[in-house]
């Protein structure tokens, strides 16, 4: 778990670092006494553990965007009148304003980032960097994406980046005319995601599978 400097995303402040723990170190983490609300995992019978996620047990569709830009403009199907679906457009400005408030929420901060595959072609697979203040999102995605080799590692250069805010509201959300609080935003350009106001884990795994299949 070396130390990892995060202030090329514009993370400030770090008090911890946990770069790729391990399930033992994260179950500690995540069922360590003093966690209240939705930090906290319950140790099952079975020896899992068990999260909640308050209101969202799903994604939020309506809360999803994708930056327009040069680069996407004319790969995504956007939603339209004619078609309605949950490809929403975010301006880049509108993007920035959200990433901002991401990255406010993960300063300050213990942290734990873990770098995965998505996908098990080594041709198209897509080098994640998951960046989360909470133990068991860290748990989920050890689990749900293939963990790089030592070697692999060593080596390892994300090509996507995920911030993820669970913790934060985008409390302007009228003002910058989205849906909610709540919101899942991709840029295709930046190769980032950002995740706010919502604890349920898979955001980042289908989030991922959507980029994956974009690319």
């Amino acid at each position: 778990m070396a130390n990892l400097d995060l202030t090329k995303y514009g993370i400030t402040g770090s008090t911890v670092i946990a770069h790729n723990p391990s399930y033992e170190f994260l179950f500690e983490e995540e069922t360590k006494a003093g966690l209240t609300g939705f930090d906290k995992g319950q140790n099952t019978e079975l020896d899992a553990v068990n999260v909640m996620t308050g209101i969202y047990t799903g994604r939020s569709p309506k809360d999803k965007y994708i930056v327009k830009d040069a680069q996407s403009q004319d790969k995504v199907w956007w939603t339209s009148e004619e078609y309605k679906n949950d490809n929403h457009p975010m301006s880049e400005e509108v993007w920035g304003k959200v990433k901002e408030i991401a990255i406010k929420e993960l300063c300050n901060k213990q942290l734990y980032v873990v770098d995965a595959f998505c996908g098990a072609n080594e041709a198209t697979r897509l080098a994640v960097r998951f960046i989360v203040e909470v133990a068991w999102q860290a748990h989920f995605v050890k689990n749900m994406f293939i963990q790089p080799t030592a070697e692999e590692l060593e080596k390892f250069e994300p090509n996507f980046v995920i911030y993820n805010a669970s913790k934060a509201k985008v409390e302007n959300y009228k003002e910058l005319g989205l849906n909610s609080e709540t919101c899942v935003a991709f840029n295709t350009t930046s190769r980032e995601q950002v995740i706010i106001n919502t604890w349920y884990g898979g955001e980042m795994k289908k989030g991922m599978f959507s980029m994956q299949n974009y690319y």
